[in-house]
């Protein structure tokens, strides 16, 4: 196993005991910057270029903040986002447990049989479903229109609402008093009116369609995860949703993984699969500098910051919704907007219900429809498909997208 993986997974193991024994989280900190640091020349160059202007970004924030002699916690820039990366760590393994695509000549699967396959797959596995959908359904090395769509739309819909999601931990983290099971029926309702808004989109272009084959006993494992998930945190509200899920997603995954290739996907994950999570790292690191220099910038104001709004309703959470999509758009991932926007809104104590509801939809509608979302490019790039097609055909999801997302926003005031 090489030194990075080694880091990494020492820094899995001492985040749960941390959690667990309520020992301080900051040597766990430290093993994910020394991986990060490790693995930093080796990441791609666009990801290598967004860290370092993050960094330096929030590195000048903090330098203000305490050259005006803040109170706010130096510390916490190093570990306000440990827990997204155990839960990062942990879920990482849930790749070993990835189904083999067949190629046994079954009947192709139907759009809506597919885009609910990569959304449930999606919820559990990540961005793994991307390839295991898109490598059956490719002919010649090429998906279809439709084919992209149904997958990548699908799979980051589950953003809004599955607990195995990098953007719940966001969630959880950026919105202070968030309650998941409160949160869960929103995060549903956002999911599947943009599923609908897939499927039709889709279906309105009249064009064959081959899709991936889906048996019902496939579904098993997300469906057990996320029933698991929910579970334990009923039984004991004390876990915290990441905390569950670093637990059980590496359990889940050796005992669900195929024992004919068992060996050879433990070495694998130990091998390549953690040293593949260092351009996450970098990026959640990097907010993590941005959203406390922020925050500690905004503490050293004698009076804080005058906003111009003294509530943050439902009408301002739809608008920010949309900047932060817009700005998805530029190649910002939507956890800059998050990380950039808490700090700001915490004065206001706005009702964590619908912070989380905000966060959780513009990385599910973000990442869903920005032709630079890490998935969009990943579909782009291995099943030769223009950038520039991505966007002429996702401006009008986001866009309606949007709307659809006013849409719980409005039931969600009505409600409360």
């Amino acid at each position: 196993m090489r030194p990075s993986s080694v880091l990494i997974l020492a820094m899995l193991a001492l985040s749960v005991a941390s959690n667990l024994l309520d020992w301080p989280i900051w040597p766990a900190a430290v093993l994910a910057w020394l991986a990060t640091l490790r693995l930093f020349r080796q990441l791609p160059r666009t990801s290598r270029r967004q860290a370092g202007i993050l960094f330096g970004i929030g590195i000048a924030l903090w330098l203000v903040a305490l050259a005006r002699g803040t109170d706010y916690p130096l510390l916490e820039a190093l570990t306000i986002n440990q827990s997204l990366l155990m839960m990062f760590a942990g879920v990482s393994f849930l790749t070993m447990a990835t189904p083999r695509p067949s190629h046994d000549g079954c009947q192709a699967g139907s759009r809506l049989g597919t885009m609910m396959g990569a959304h449930l797959f999606g919820a559990a596995i990540n961005l793994s479903v991307v390839f295991l959908f898109g490598e059956r359904m490719q002919t010649a090395g090429r998906l279809t229109r439709p084919q992209a769509l149904i997958i990548g739309r699908g799979f980051t819909a589950a953003a809004a609402w599955s607990p195995f999601f990098v953007a719940m931990g966001v969630a959880l983290t950026y919105a202070p008093g968030l309650d998941y099971v409160a949160l869960l029926p929103w995060g549903v309702l956002a999911a599947a009116l943009l599923l609908v808004l897939n499927y039709l989109d889709v279906a309105r272009l009249r064009l064959p369609f081959s899709g991936y084959p889906i048996e019902k006993s496939a579904l098993l494992m997300p469906c057990a995860l996320a029933v698991m998930v929910i579970g334990l945190h009923l039984i004991w509200p004390g876990l915290s949703i990441p905390l569950i899920i670093a637990m059980v997603s590496p359990l889940f995954s050796f005992l669900l993984m195929p024992h004919d290739d068992r060996r050879g996907r433990i070495q694998r994950q130990f091998t390549q699969g953690l040293q593949r999570l260092a351009p996450q790292f970098a990026l959640f690191l990097a907010a993590g500098v941005i959203s406390t220099g922020l925050a500690a910038l905004l503490v050293s104001l004698p009076d804080g910051l005058d906003l111009p709004i003294a509530h943050f309703g439902h009408w301002h959470a739809w608008f920010a919704l949309g900047a932060i999509v817009v700005v998805s758009f530029t190649g910002v991932h939507p956890l800059i907007g998050i990380a950039t926007l808490a700090p700001l809104l915490v004065p206001l104590q706005p009702d964590p219900t619908l912070l989380g509801m905000l966060f959780l939809m513009s990385w599910a509608l973000g990442t869903g429809s920005s032709p630079l979302s890490g998935s969009n490019l990943a579909i782009c790039v291995r099943y030769q498909i223009a950038v520039r097609d991505m966007l002429r055909w996702n401006l009008p999801y986001a866009l309606i997208g949007w709307a659809c997302c006013g849409l719980v926003f409005a039931l969600h005031a009505a409600m409360t």
